[in-house]
């Protein structure tokens, strides 16, 4: 919860005043789809991205009339150094988050799904339950 949540809002409480002065300026939290469909195996990880979201969601109405936006990018397993031990390999390139990410930057897509989220982020609106068996392989 400190890294994925509480460090992100402090930082980004700490930014704004910031910000807010210049003409243009971007917030991009990173957040995951298991704020959509949790994840079993990982919970307090699914808890702290499913806090980042509600945050991500309310911080951009509050700035809504101002020169601040806030984007939320959630990508799929992306193939790191960093995500090495949990099977990083099998995850997407960089490049293609990076690319996802400049597009929606690029024509105001403030809810940013990479990859495969999006199909599971479209299942959980059709069915929450059916999203969260297809995110636990069951």
């Amino acid at each position: 919860m400190d890294t994925n949540y509480l460090s992100i809002v402090n930082l980004t409480e700490q930014l704004l005043p910031t910000l807010r002065t210049k003409p243009a300026a971007a917030v991009v939290n990173v957040s995951s789809i298991v704020a959509f469909a949790p994840s079993a195996v990982l919970p307090t990880y699914t808890a702290s991205k499913a806090a980042l979201h509600a945050y991500t969601k309310t911080l951009r109405y509050t700035l809504r009339d101002t020169n601040v936006k806030v984007f939320e990018l959630m990508p799929p397993l992306v193939d790191t150094e960093f995500s090495t031990e949990i099977g990083g390999h099998n995850g997407i390139k960089p490049s293609v988050v990076a690319n996802d990410l400049l597009k929606a930057l690029e024509t105001d897509k403030y809810e940013i799904h990479v990859g495969d989220t999006a199909a599971i982020y479209q299942l959980s609106l059709k069915s929450p339950q059916e999203a969260l068996l297809a995110m636990n392989n069951r």
